[in-house]
């Protein structure tokens, strides 16, 4: 069993956006349909604690979630900052035309 993540919506997430879904110890029982042990997002939400069946829908779903915080686990504590310096460094450099 090994887990499968997805970019999808939390149904019990009032936001807009689309989240890093983990299938957590997921077994595909017949094409886009999952027995997972747990379903949680990347930034924490809790979809199922419980074991469950899970339907895959093609929703439109964009390749990189849109939550910052789903966003944020994608890169190390470390990296994150290194980023976010070369951003604010770039955005304090002014560009000559």
């Amino acid at each position: 069993m090994a887990d499968v993540r997805i970019v999808a919506k939390a149904m019990n997430d009032l936001a807009d956006d689309w989240h890093w879904v983990l299938l957590v110890a997921a077994t595909e029982v017949e094409p886009r349909v999952f027995h997972a042990v747990r379903v949680r997002t990347a930034c924490g939400i809790t979809i199922s604690g419980e074991p469950r069946i899970v339907r895959l829908f093609d929703m439109g779903a964009p390749e990189t979630p849109t939550c910052p915080r789903c966003l944020e686990r994608e890169f190390s504590p470390g990296l994150r900052a290194a980023i976010n310096e070369a951003i604010e460094q770039g955005e304090r450099t002014p560009v000559q035309v």
